[in-house]
């Protein structure tokens, strides 16, 4: 009895300094102040390293009193009875904790399926669409909810993925993933619909279809009407029927991601709710006008469509639309107008071209049409070997909220640049100068002799994030190793390059810099 006491206060006094840890307790005043009530509190989650996280975040938002983790400890959340065992106490109680705002966001992730990938901008993307984001003036949807995220990866509801840089992937454990879904059971599912009912799954309000591969999504309820809001797919590829999108009246969230989906029908038109539509790697080869008609739109993602080689005139009537996604996909006419679209912050694969065409359709957009498009937040711009010289170095600069910015031009196999190409890529990259607020800056396939300028501390001293992909024409670096808040750094196929000297990583002088910079170069 004496050796199972022993080890029992042993246990405590390690759940002890792992709450210590977790709230980052280092004053010994504290430390000693707060040991008894702390340790009846690692008692009360059961020494388990899960709850004891939890209720360290929880316990962060409290002033550090035995009065006020006297209070916590004394919370009805920690005795709920028509809970699961294993889901009652600490981990109850840090979802009862949370305010409203992130505990719809917290539920929501009940959709992913175990040990899945959980990536933050399409998490961001789908909490908007979901109108879960309360308005903050002066900010972007988009930069509140990322917020949100992080706070939630913050409490230990989240858990970051460890090889992901700045936690844009996180993962779910299992015993918050139960938690969340059986505090939303009444109105999401994940799993095979059929298997549900035609009653039961009307009443589902959100459900993450997970079906056999090649499977016929939904084939015996092909007369059935659901009120779903909410539709999101497996990994595994799917088809779907003609009468498919006649069924969902009410749909705001469509992911068809990886589907064999190959043809949009104009009904989608009549879909008037719908806010969010991932087409991501299907083999759509085009979009009806039809698509004109969702004046409620946000997300629209065509990224990875191989066979999408154009886009309807119709999408710049979109007007509340605020993510177009192009990514991976081979688009060469575009229409007219991009720039009508205002809310437009998230415009990735954007096709620089010189704007020949039939009047209604061109081949790519030309630089200038970014110029309205203020709200910019993530911008990636492809085929830039085809822009001409902007008449202003301030296309980007007055983008106040851009964070991400993306440079490609193509990669050339058949015949070298010339002179004049070479020089015109240098001037016009010289003119896309970022705004200060830019946290993250991507360079692919660069032909120019000399990186711009403005590859310096003045207009990066944002950056965290920056990857220089086959630049093979330059032969020196700049200065990037200086720039302040710099945490990684990629440099891939730079074969120009032979040295590396003192004014790329910042030992200058007497002030050499100190940096944990993550450096990677391939």
């Amino acid at each position: 009895m004496e050796h199972v006491h022993r080890v029992d206060l042993m246990a405590a006094a390690v759940g002890w300094e792992l709450l210590c840890k977790s709230m980052n307790i280092n004053e010994e005043k504290d430390v000693e102040n707060l040991r008894n009530i702390g340790l009846d509190i690692v008692r009360k989650c059961g020494g388990l390293p899960l709850a004891i996280k939890v209720a360290a975040r929880v316990l962060a938002t409290k002033d550090k009193t035995e009065t006020e983790w006297r209070k916590f400890i004394d919370r009805r959340a920690w005795s709920v009875g028509n809970l699961p065992t294993e889901l009652r106490g600490a981990l109850y109680l840090s979802y009862e904790d949370l305010p409203h705002y992130l505990k719809q966001c917290f539920l929501y992730c009940a959709l992913y399926p175990e040990d899945c990938f959980i990536y933050r901008d399409y998490l961001v993307m789908s909490w908007v669409a979901e109108g879960f984001i309360e308005e903050q003036q002066g900010k972007l949807l988009e930069d509140t909810a990322e917020e949100y995220y992080y706070e939630l990866i913050h409490r230990n509801l989240l858990q970051p993925y460890d090889y992901s840089f700045d936690h844009a992937i996180c993962k779910m454990h299992d015993l918050l993933r139960q938690l969340a879904c059986y505090l939303s059971r009444e109105e999401c599912f994940i799993g095979d619909p059929e298997s549900l009912g035609v009653i039961n799954i009307s009443k589902l309000r959100r459900f993450t279809a997970v079906t056999k591969t090649d499977a016929v999504l939904l084939s015996s309820m092909d007369k059935v009407e659901f009120k779903v809001r909410t539709f999101n797919t497996d990994q595994e590829p799917w088809s779907v029927e003609d009468t498919f999108f006649k069924r969902f009246p009410c749909i705001r969230v469509l992911n068809l991601s990886d589907s064999l989906v190959k043809c949009i029908p104009d009904y989608i038109g009549n879909l008037i709710h719908l806010r969010l539509i991932d087409l991501d790697g299907t083999d759509i080869s085009s979009l009806p006008e039809s698509i004109g008609y969702l004046m409620n739109l946000q997300i629209l993602n065509l990224s990875r469509c191989k066979a999408l080689h154009s886009l309807p005139l119709a999408i710049t009537r979109l007007c509340n639309l605020r993510r177009l996604g192009l990514n991976g996909t081979p688009i060469n006419q575009v229409p007219e107008g991009i720039g009508r679209l205002e809310l437009l912050n998230d415009l990735e694969g954007f096709p620089v071209g010189g704007g020949d065409g039939n009047g209604k359709t061109k081949d790519g957009w030309k630089l200038e049409e970014l110029e309205h498009l203020s709200q910019l937040r993530q911008l990636a711009m492809i085929k830039l070997e085809r822009a001409t010289s902007y008449s202003t170095d301030s296309l980007l600069t007055d983008k106040k909220h851009l964070k991400v910015l993306n440079l490609f031009c193509t990669e050339r196999t058949d015949e070298p640049y010339s002179e004049e190409e070479v020089s015109n890529i240098e001037k016009v990259f010289e003119q896309l100068i970022p705004p200060q607020n830019l946290e993250k800056l991507v360079v692919g396939g660069f032909f120019g002799r000399r990186f711009p300028t403005w590859f310096g501390t003045t207009h990066l001293a944002s950056v965290k994030h920056l990857i220089l992909v086959d630049c093979n024409s330059c032969v020196h670096l700049p200065s990037i190793g200086q720039l302040p808040n710099l945490g990684y750094l990629r440099i891939e196929e730079a074969a120009a390059v032979t040295k590396i000297g003192a004014e790329f990583v910042g030992c200058r002088g007497a002030n050499p810099r100190s940096t944990d910079v993550v450096v990677a170069l391939l």
